[in-house]
């Protein structure tokens, strides 16, 4: 055991860090998870927002519907990496376009229909305003 002028300083210092794990562990706990964290499906982003899409493409990399709301028409598309995503929104800038941008997923719709599918998805807007619908 030991004594001396360092026995009070390293209890304190083990409280501290006891108390430091404790809150870090509770406030991630109570962080709940935003979608644009978590790699969903273009199926599974859909649902999301309350739509079944008409699916374009199934492929190994990527997965595109089509989903037609009364907020409007917007397309969704999931990838298997991010890489994949980054690639697709590279090739995409060529179009114009705005697009809500989550992990490895993308949704394409004009502005205003992103404004309020981001309300549910979370993500962040990318592009220029001017995407047509599909």
């Amino acid at each position: 055991m030991m004594s001396g002028p360092w026995q009070g300083t390293l209890g304190t210092l083990g409280a501290v860090a006891a108390l430091v794990l404790l809150t870090a562990c509770a406030a991630a706990e109570e962080r709940p998870r935003r979608f644009e964290e978590t790699a969903l499906s273009a199926e599974d982003l859909s649902a999301k927002v309350g739509c079944r899409p008409e699916m374009r493409t199934k492929a190994q990399e990527l997965r595109q519907g089509v989903c037609k709301t009364a907020d409007g028409n917007y397309v969704v598309t999931s990838f298997t990496t991010e890489q994949g995503r980054r690639d697709w929104l590279e090739y995409a800038q060529m179009y114009g376009g705005t697009h809500l941008v989550g992990r490895r997923w993308v949704v394409t719709a004009p502005a205003g229909v992103l404004e309020v599918l981001r309300e549910t998805l979370g993500g962040r807007l990318q592009g220029n305003g001017n995407t047509p619908g599909p």
